[in-house]
């Protein structure tokens, strides 16, 4: 595809994505608005109401007609506006049961062409509504069915602000290639399975040796697929979680919600135990030598052993956003004001260094040299025995994601992604090569067992490159990509993506 092709199909994509955000929260406050007119005793000021709903719809209308394969829901829409209307004019007639039913039956259609189980979820509530109203009115409960159906448009609106909800309007764009120049011939890999949740992923999944799939979703669910995509089992976290699921060296899962409480469990989903934090954790606790280690907001790291046992293991007193660095020879902390510290595995400081404002954690060489990427555009080498510079590269935008650390001919390289640019460099700080992509890079670049290096974007777009720097294959997400992919013992790679879904490529 030519240059000037690329960029004309790139802009028709944000275009309709651009019109199926706008229309999904159109659609919400004019349903939200016609619902609240019905408890207005004036009838100029139900008219006013009424007209600014129509207008809200009709543009609403108007773009979804410009998404394509959702043109269907349009007419849904319409329809279930005019039954909103003829239920505030004609109290008698069932308009607010039809509207439920005609609902119930637009979900159905978004989990046909989705899979993703909310819409199911919705459909069911909405024949619940419709159920309720028909009670309602039977008893001569008017008045409650105008409270019943506000409730349903707050339910409604929810649904709409919720990413999963908006996702689902957006225009499926063809899965090609958007970048103006491939240095080499490339494959458009299609996933040969995909692993469906509600919510947002942002950690990478577990893949045990027959293929099964562990996925932490950001919908409070823990998830367990067989490799065909079935569901084993899903448990109910109850409260959010961004990571995990972790696993020991015995196999054993952990799972760390937002509420600060570390779980295991058993590969059946059955919980071993839970141990309370009582805190708000950061983003991301990782695993070390069978342990888990949390940071809390307010700079208190805490383990937590296999059994269940936790200790505060060191406190700073400072703000943290990140995850802390755990190895054999230290834990390293960053403060949201750019303090990189280096304690003992005991907790005492060794060191601390004012970095500048970074937002990704350092990731520690084979040479005793810690990598980190800062706002400032550079790429720092710095010495972990004493916080000591060795070097800096500079970059030509702010670096935000950690950088990664891979062999190349037995030697070993370090990879940094800055803006929409990814750089290889070896261990002196010299470049070796440069590849751009097609919008801003995500997640830290990734060199799994295939020696191929991985790496995400903001807009969707997801690579595999070979160490020379060119593309091996790509493929183009449904959203951005915020974690890391794994491999199983079979090569098979796993992506998750911030669409809720876990895709597998061979």
């Amino acid at each position: 595809m030519k240059k000037k092709e690329q960029e004309r199909e790139l802009r028709k994509v944000d275009s309709r994505r651009k019109r199926a955000i706008s229309a999904v929260f159109d659609i919400s406050f004019s349903y939200i608005l016609l619902s609240g007119s019905m408890f207005l005793t004036s009838d100029t000021a139900k008219g006013l109401a009424f007209f600014i709903a129509f207008i809200f719809l009709v543009v609403a209308i108007f773009r979804l007609l410009f998404v394509e394969g959702y043109r269907i829901f349009t007419l849904i829409y319409f329809i279930g506006f005019l039954l909103l209307a003829i239920s505030g004019i004609n109290t008698v007639f069932p308009a607010l049961t039809l509207y439920y039913l005609l609902m119930a039956l637009g979900h159905m259609l978004y989990y046909k062409r989705t899979k993703k189980r909310m819409f199911s979820l919705l459909a069911k509530l909405s024949f619940g509504f419709s159920v309720a109203d028909i009670l309602i009115r039977v008893s001569s409960f008017h008045f409650a069915t105008l409270l019943i159906l506000l409730a349903y448009q707050i339910l409604l609106a929810y649904a709409f602000s919720s990413t999963w909800y908006i996702d689902a309007s957006y225009f499926i764009p063809k899965r090609k290639a958007k970048m103006s120049e491939i240095n080499s011939e490339f494959e458009l890999k299609e996933p040969v399975q995909i692993f469906r949740t509600i919510g947002e992923i942002y950690s990478s999944p577990f893949v045990d040796d027959e293929e099964s799939v562990y996925i932490v979703s950001a919908d409070a669910t823990f998830y367990k697929y067989a490799f065909d995509g079935k569901l084993v089992w899903n448990v109910d976290l109850g409260s959010e979680s961004f990571s995990g699921p972790l696993v020991d060296t015995d196999g054993n899962l952990y799972v760390v919600d937002n509420a600060g409480e570390v779980r295991n469990y058993t590969r059946n989903g059955e919980k071993v135990w839970s141990s309370k934090i009582g805190k708000t954790l950061t983003f991301l606790p990782i695993m070390f030598d069978d342990k888990v280690y949390v940071m809390t907001f307010d700079g208190n790291l805490y383990e937590v052993n296999s059994q269940g046992t936790k200790r505060k293991l060191l406190s700073i007193f400072e703000d943290t956003e990140l995850s802390p660095l755990v190895t054999a020879d230290g834990i390293y902390i960053l403060t949201s004001e750019g303090k990189l510290y280096k304690f003992s595995t005991d907790g005492k400081e060794i060191w601390h260094f004012i970095t500048g404002f970074v937002s990704a954690m350092p990731v520690l060489g084979s040479d005793g040299n810690l990598y980190i990427g800062c706002k400032d555009k550079f790429l720092y080498s710095i010495n972990s025995k004493d916080g000591s510079i060795n070097w800096g590269f500079k970059t030509n935008e702010k670096i935000k994601v950690s950088p990664a650390l891979g062999s190349l001919d037995n030697i070993e390289h370090v990879y940094v992604g800055s803006g929409k640019e990814l750089f290889c460099l070896d261990l002196n700080g010299k470049l070796i090569w440069k590849f751009d992509m097609s919008s801003e890079i995500s997640v830290s670049p990734t060199v799994l067992e295939d020696n191929d290096i991985y790496i995400g974007c903001k807009g969707g777009d997801y690579f595999s490159l070979r160490r020379d720097g060119s593309v091996k294959w790509y493929w183009k997400m449904g959203a951005g990509v915020y974690a890391k992919p794994v491999m199983s013992k079979s090569q098979k790679v796993y992506v998750p993506c911030t669409d809720g879904n876990v895709y597998l490529f061979e």
